[in-house]
């Protein structure tokens, strides 16, 4: 492999990043209009975000900076990998939500069951 090439050509990977860039921007405002825990939208968002930095340095990394300038190639790969990082954590932190926000709703539905059958119970007497 040439050093001084990017590993894909910038003809190919920056217009994908542009149309990337584009789903990700509607599906941060579709998410910030629909009904969803406060929560739940804010790992969402957050995630959003990251998406949107991620994007261009990613296009950055694969077709713009080639390893013929070994710090700059470095340094763009260690951003594009930490950004990775970061959304595979929300994501994690968004599945822990979920299972949280699950729990309450179960526990919240079987005391109103509780409460039903209390007071059905009640009404046989």
């Amino acid at each position: 492999m040439n050093a001084g090439v990017p590993l894909l050509p910038a003809w190919i990977v920056l217009p994908v990043a542009t149309v990337v860039l584009m789903v990700v921007a509607v599906h941060l405002l579709v998410l910030l209009r629909s009904e969803m825990p406060a929560s739940r939208r804010r790992i969402r968002t957050v995630n959003g975000w990251l998406m949107l930095f991620l994007v261009p340095i990613a296009a950055c990394a694969f077709g713009i900076v080639t390893p013929q300038n070994p710090r700059t190639f470095v340094l763009v790969w260690i951003a594009v990998v930490s950004l990775l990082l970061l959304m595979v954590l929300l994501a994690v932190l968004d599945m822990a939500n979920t299972t949280r926000l699950y729990s309450r709703e179960r526990r919240e539905l079987l005391d109103e069951f509780q409460q039903e059958r209390g007071s059905a119970e009640q009404t046989k007497k």
